[in-house]
């Protein structure tokens, strides 16, 4: 069970902050002595306050490296926000832009997940509060395994997966190197929990691939996946504003065996209207019509038709909006019977890049991990970067 902290010792520590304010540059935070290259991930958001737990924890300010706390023993702290861009320990008038939370001993305790090395408190754009973990980039990747895949599952197809979370991250690292972040730990990136589903075999497919990127021209690539692509791939150009010359799409005959690879899903026009953003009465969807699609199949653009008029809207949009869980892909037909919309689809997710399910069928017939990347991104190479 967490201590509580006494009274007195936390107003001493207020006090001491306070007293050395004037020797910031002899509290400075130091370059970190972790080895290896680190990688910030956005671990919570939309909260107003965090607890956070831990053996022997160590509070410091964000910008100034000022040493707020220094607790031995088990604790906890709880992160919320005061006025302003500021945040708040415990509701007592210790506030700062920003804290950073280490632990000495077991890793710190955060909604119910563990998390190595480094939090940090950042005051987020909704009046809530970001924890943000910093940690190196092997260790993020032996724990994302089992969020994303199965450790179960052969080992290319860990390898293959462990190689494009690595080059996706380095990626987005170059990409955001100004903001908060590097990558977020839910689905607009990439599934991350902390260290609680790390095993030997996640732990092997990161040591064995250790460095090693997917690389076109020498630069690390936009390394997108999906669970089930459905059938066919589709290029990258369809789902984000760039140049992605690596994401072609291909036929993928491997993910057939997915429990992923159909599915179907309904609503009735009222409830889809409701999830389209508009609860009136006279927006009840009476007709959808497709009127664009890629050359993979999936819906480019839709058309609704309300009682009211014609909306226009893209597949991408569509799919946001009813949820991705829901509509699991694009790639659909659809049908009315009744007032309800019958939507029969192919795959999981946006199918761009490595399919996942696929990996794992090329894995099992045989196919190295490098062979299997290298049938999802065209013209690239695996290894560190020069």
């Amino acid at each position: 069970m967490a201590r509580r902290l006494d009274r007195s010792f936390f107003r001493w520590n207020l006090l001491l902050a306070g007293a050395v304010l004037g020797w910031a540059g002899a509290f400075a935070l130091g370059p970190s002595a972790e080895a290896g290259e680190t990688i910030r991930v956005l671990i919570v958001k939309d909260f107003a306050g965090v607890k956070v737990s831990g053996e022997g924890l160590s509070l410091q300010d964000l910008k100034t490296g000022l040493a707020y706390l220094k607790i031995k023993g088990y604790s906890s702290l709880t992160v919320d926000r005061g006025s302003g861009p500021r945040l708040r320990i415990r509701g007592r008038p210790l506030t700062a832009g920003g804290f950073q939370l280490e632990s000495q001993g077991a890793p710190l305790l955060v909604n119910g997940r563990y998390y190595r090395h480094k939090l940090k408190f950042v005051p987020g754009p909704n009046g809530d509060v970001w924890v943000i973990n910093v940690l190196p980039v092997e260790e993020y990747l032996a724990g994302l395994v089992n969020y994303e895949i199965s450790s179960q599952w052969t080992m290319e197809a860990i390898k293959a997966q462990v190689v494009a979370a690595r080059t996706y991250a380095s990626y987005q690292k170059r990409a955001r190197s100004g903001e908060a972040y590097d990558v977020d730990s839910g689905v607009n990136d990439q599934m991350y929990g902390g260290v609680g589903k790390e095993d030997a075999r996640s732990r092997r497919a990161v040591r064995e691939t250790e460095g090693e990127l997917i690389l076109h021209k020498g630069n690390p690539v936009f390394a997108v996946y999906s669970s089930c692509c459905g059938g066919k791939t589709e290029e990258g150009e369809q789902m984000w504003l760039g140049d992605f010359p690596y994401l072609r799409g291909v036929e993928c005959s491997y993910c057939l065996d997915s429990p992923h690879f159909l599915w179907n899903y309904s609503l009735e026009g009222g409830r889809l209207g409701m999830a389209l953003g508009n609860p009136a009465p006279s927006a009840r969807i009476l007709k959808l019509e497709i009127e664009d699609r890629s050359l993979s199949r999936r819906v480019l653009k839709l058309a609704l038709h309300t009682e009211t008029g014609r909306r226009a809207i893209t597949g991408k949009e569509f799919r946001r909006l009813l949820g991705y869980d829901q509509l699991r892909s694009t790639n659909f037909v659809v049908a009315e019977k009744d007032g309800a919309f019958h939507f029969s689809g192919l795959g999981w997710g946006h199918g761009v890049g490595l399919c996942q399910w696929g990996a794992k069928g090329m894995a099992e017939a045989g196919k190295d991990y490098r062979f299997i990347l290298k049938s999802y991104y065209q013209d690239v190479e695996i290894g560190p970067t020069r």
